[in-house]
């Protein structure tokens, strides 16, 4: 695997197209060919690059992507024109935006009569027919309709000749638990508001958790959105078999700045925090909090070079980690050194980081920095 290291950008993220495509055909296989697979390609597609990994995924089939907002839908349509794209953020009120918005024909979400009422002026002034999916609270207590409200917009939306209810959604609290009780009875709230609009075409429930554990949750539509970039919704679902199948497809690397010894009782980084125990060896590894690798791993996470381990020590600066390169002779300065791993077992995998962390996979790929550059691979 070739890297292309810059001046600019020391530090380069290399996404996988074939783990990508992996993913994307073993999400198929489990669903069904019935059943659209959407994927959540918001916050720059979790941070992987939007601009690689929306035309690889629309390349193995998929046919519309979701996004969090209208500004993202405009940046996605410029990189896959021809693809759908559902918006999850609910319609607040007609501007030159959602005019925009909707000659795009772009899948929009309401939540509230205020929503709907706004969609409806603005369609009708562009004069278009809105595509409305109406998002439904079943418990996650976030944005979409209580179930008291949902009636009222449903046939508000079908009264209005210029919006057409084209979906129906909710969203789940729980699905990536063991403990799956909670998400059924929202499964059950869904299932008896379908009623009241038997006719809509994309029916969707199922994020990534509940798309691999919950198959009565598929209906028309699933929206996978981690499991799509290789990494589990959570730790807790560890017995389920097709999660072996997934691939991360992400890998983070970097250079070594500079190189120098530090005699005993040196201390090294912001508050003095580690202090050299024998002559160390350090290294410069220029990437740090603002790039998105995060304060915490100060003194805990490792790098790998030489598929080696180097700890990090002393505190993460805001463009600069130490490694403690003292077991690692031959590593000079210009030498690759691997942040993050994308095989899963690795102490510095993105799950592995993400516990380190107390977090999810989702808030370290998600918090890669634009100082990052991102480039396509077939495969590592």
């Amino acid at each position: 695997m070739a890297l292309k290291f810059s001046k600019d950008y020391p530090t380069v993220a290399s996404i996988s197209l074939a783990a990508l495509r992996g993913n994307f055909d073993l999400f198929r296989k489990h669903c069904g060919p019935a059943v659209k697979i959407c994927p959540v390609v918001k916050a720059n597609a979790y941070g992987h690059g939007i601009s690689i990994v929306a035309p690889a995924l629309s390349q193995a089939g998929a046919e519309i992507f979701a996004v969090a907002n209208i500004p993202e839908a405009n940046e996605l349509a410029e990189i896959v024109p021809d693809k759908e794209i559902l918006v999850f953020s609910p319609i607040q009120g007609a501007n030159a935006e959602l005019t925009k918005a909707l000659k795009r024909n772009y899948h929009l979400t309401i939540t509230d009569m205020t929503g709907a009422r706004a969609m409806a002026e603005a369609a009708d002034q562009a004069g278009v027919v809105g595509r409305v999916h109406l998002k439904m609270d079943t418990g996650m207590g976030r944005v979409g309709a209580l179930p008291t409200v949902a009636h009222d917009l449903i046939k508000f939306v079908s009264s209005q000749t210029q919006l057409c209810l084209a979906g129906l959604y909710t969203h789940f609290a729980t699905a990536d638990e063991t403990d799956l009780s909670f998400a059924r009875e929202q499964l059950s709230c869904f299932n008896e508001l379908l009623s009241l609009a038997p006719e809509v075409q994309l029916v969707h429930s199922a994020n990534s958790a509940a798309m691999l554990a919950m198959a009565d949750s598929h209906f028309t539509m699933v929206r996978p959105g981690i499991s799509t970039y290789g990494y589990w919704p959570s730790r807790d679902m560890a017995e389920i078999k097709i999660l072996e199948g997934l691939k991360p497809i992400l890998r983070l690397d970097s250079r070594i700045a500079s190189v120098k010894e530090l005699p005993p009782g040196h201390t090294c980084g912001y508050g003095q925090t580690f202090r050299a125990q024998r002559p160390t060896r350090i290294g410069i590894v220029p990437i740090g909090y603002a790039d998105g690798y995060r304060r915490s791993f100060s003194n805990k996470a490792v790098m790998l070079i030489d598929h080696c381990p180097v700890p990090v020590i002393g505190r993460v600066s805001m463009d600069q980690t130490i490694v403690d390169l003292t077991d690692q002779p031959q590593v000079q300065t210009g030498h690759i050194v691997t942040v993050i791993s994308e095989k899963r077992d690795d102490p510095n995998s993105v799950e592995a980081l993400a516990e380190l962390a107390n977090t999810i996979p989702h808030e370290i790929t998600c918090l890669l920095g634009r100082r990052i550059a991102r480039q396509a691979v077939v495969k590592f």
